[in-house]
């Protein structure tokens, strides 16, 4: 509690003050049926959330004083032209989760004085020009989970005091040119958008001195040429402003990587530095001169150091001290948003410097919106994950990549639940004790690649309940044991490529929800379908390159499973290996016949339901679908079955002429 009431404090110490009421000055404002008025947190506020409103003109009531209005969980569909002129004495309007789908140009006319303004958790789609004209004393705004697709670029333009701009998972594809020229955003939250890249030019250019903080994480980037644009400028802001990764999903070869360990060169090896900052117009920093960022108020001033110690006081008092991180603001949390008769969501906070618990020779940096530390130990020359000591509090992000590690124990985490990322790749890991990961039941994304596993058993993930994330390629795994990633339900994405698999047991994928699956460069010669592929119910991407397929008669499940699927789900193509006719050609464009050519076409049975059950791997004329072959096996040819009557009849002759004989012998 101490914490929340200091960081509430500060935060009213870095936002334009609030016109306030004393609590126990008496109220003489009248409220409005059916809302609920109360003076909280020395302001006026008005709940009206969940009342079934479908228009703001029914609020009918106006208020002299300044105050906050509440109208989430209504059923408002659409903002019209000056629908808010006689509540223009609003500070904070809350319109969360109304299924919101327009918002009319003019429609916050009359609201000078609004600073906050809360549109989370409805179907907007766009935001116009001038959506927001009449809001020129807004400093929050709050859009995110909405499906917002398009920005124009004077959509911001009127809004010169907005600071904190919200605007995490929506279907963002790109940004307009100019779109934050009129504006000096100090905290922007992009996460879980459709961005491939920024450009500096109408862009980032605008960007920068006043930028405090600003989320990029979950985005697909393009990590080609054009993103040195993004790249470049991140080196130009202070290294603080920027929470979490910016992950690249394109190219293949820098799947999953960080953008700013990727070199220049590698992301545009035919052009240098120079040339390309010069092509993308990014001013360039003259050599040896310092960045120079706005400074921070004297009360900001930290030593980012560990723990305190008097031999650590003395050397504090005889170096400068380091400005620690600038105050930033909590990004919105996804979770629910604030029940009935609760304030809306603090807009930003600020916090003091407090201590940072550090293991020896790591570096860590802490996260604003939960205090939690980001850890990171790459390259140390670890061998065992116990030489991380002193043990960080509150870890979030655990980075152990390009260390010696061999072994993982289940020991090895067990002060490390508040972990939602653990990156142990490229290191020397070849056993995984069972149990493992058991103690940290908040991890969402997990990095085994570039290490030595051969076998995955269920036991391995016990207890990561919350994963979403695993990667495990460039292993040499040979084996997968069934219902390996069964005890992972809301797993999303698993990286298995470059890998010695050769086969996937039956009922591998069941209990998830995996939505990409990467198997590429392995050695598949088919997979099966029944109880294997089936389970993808939910994939919207797998990739099947680079294995030596069998394009004979067991692939031919496997062909019609991809047919169903849309081509932008199937990454590249299924290249046929052998046999030599069907070498090097598209599995997807083969004709039935040539992969088995004991199939041939027929008519579908008339009764099914009759026909015996198909060997696993072959096609019954009943599910041969739209190829319309059947397999020749227990088809018996016409003049086998003639020959066959004729046999009956010669044999029921004699039969019968042996059986008369006796009769005729007594007679």
């Amino acid at each position: 509690m101490l914490w929340v009431t200091l960081l509430s404090t500060i935060a009213l110490g870095w936002t334009t003050p609030i016109p306030l009421l004393e609590d126990s000055e008496e109220v003489d404002e009248p409220c409005f049926e059916p809302c609920y008025c109360e003076v909280k947190e020395s302001l006026f506020h008005i709940h009206c959330d969940g009342r079934g409103f479908t228009n703001v003109s029914q609020v009918s009531q106006s208020w002299t004083r300044p105050f906050k209005l509440y109208l989430q969980r209504n059923s408002m569909r659409k903002l019209y032209f000056n629908n808010f002129l006689h509540l223009n004495s609003a500070v904070a309007i809350n319109l969360g989760n109304n299924a919101l789908l327009d918002v009319q140009v003019g429609a916050f006319n009359g609201l000078s004085l609004l600073k906050r303004l809360y549109l989370h958790e409805n179907k907007l789609e766009v935001f116009r020009n001038d959506t927001f004209s009449g809001l020129e004393s807004l400093e929050y705004l709050q859009a995110d989970y909405n499906v917002i697709k398009r920005i124009e670029s004077g959509a911001f333009r009127n809004l010169h005091k907005l600071r904190v701009l919200i605007l995490n998972d929506n279907l963002i594809p790109a940004l307009p040119n100019l779109l934050f020229r009129s504006v000096s955003l100090t905290h922007l939250d992009l996460r879980g958008n459709r961005l491939r890249m920024l450009g500096y030019r109408g862009t980032l250019e605008y960007m920068g001195r006043s930028l405090m903080e600003i989320q990029l994480e979950e985005n697909p980037w393009n990590c080609v040429c054009d993103i040195v644009q993004l790249k470049a400028w991140l080196e130009r802001v202070p290294y603080t402003a920027l929470v979490g990764e910016i992950t690249c999903e394109y190219p293949f070869h820098l799947h999953g990587k960080d953008l700013r360990e990727i070199s220049r060169a590698e992301l545009c090896p035919q052009l240098s530095e120079e040339e390309v900052e010069a092509s993308l117009g990014i001013p360039r920093l003259s050599s040896g001169k310092e960045r120079t960022w706005p400074t921070k108020p004297s009360s900001m001033l930290s030593s980012n150091h560990n723990t305190a110690s008097s031999v650590e006081n003395k050397e504090r008092h005889l170096k400068p001290t380091r400005r620690s991180r600038p105050p930033k603001a909590s990004p919105t949390p996804r979770s629910a948003y604030p029940g009935p008769n609760q304030p809306p969501i603090a807009g930003y906070q600020t916090r003091p410097p407090i201590p940072i618990i550090c293991p020896t020779e790591c570096a860590c940096s802490l996260h604003i919106n939960d205090l939690g530390l980001t850890v990171n130990c790459k390259e140390k020359a670890l061998r065992n994950i116990s030489e991380l000591l002193p043990r960080p509090l509150n870890a979030k992000k655990l980075y152990l990549s390009g260390n010696l590690i061999q072994k993982i124990y289940r020991s090895d985490f067990w002060n490390f639940s508040s972990l939602d990322l653990l990156h142990l790749g490229s290191n020397r890991i070849s056993y995984v004790q069972e149990g493992a990961f058991i103690n940290l039941p908040n991890l969402r994304s997990l990095y085994l690649n570039g290490n030595d596993i051969e076998r995955l058993t269920p036991g391995m993930f016990r207890g990561l309940q919350s994963l979403r994330y695993l990667y495990f390629e460039y292993n040499v795994i040979r084996e997968i044991q069934p219902a390996t990633f069964g005890l992972m339900p809301v797993l999303q994405l698993v990286f298995l490529n470059n890998n010695l698999l050769r086969t996937l047991p039956v009922g591998a994928f069941s209990g998830t929800s995996l939505a990409r699956l990467n198997l590429r460069n392995n050695y598949f010669l088919h997979l099966p379908v029944s109880g294997v592929l089936e389970h993808l119910q939910a994939v919207v991407q797998i990739d099947l390159h680079q294995n030596p397929w069998d394009c004979s008669c067991e692939i031919v499940p496997l062909k019609q499973w991809l047919e169903k699927l849309s081509s932008v789900i199937v990454v590249g193509e299924v290249v046929c290996r052998t046999p030599e006719v069907a070498t090097g050609k598209d599995l997807r464009s083969l004709d039935m016949a040539l992969l088995c050519p004991e199939l041939k076409r027929s008519a579908p049975p008339s009764d099914n339901a009759a026909a015996p059950a198909p060997p696993d791997g072959v096609i019954s004329p009943g599910n041969a679908g739209s190829s319309g072959f059947a397999p020749t096996r227990g088809v018996i040819p016409l003049s086998v079955l003639i020959l066959s009557l004729l046999v009956l009849v010669v044999s029921a002759v004699f039969a019968a002429a042996r059986a008369l004989c006796p009769r005729a012998e007594e007679a």
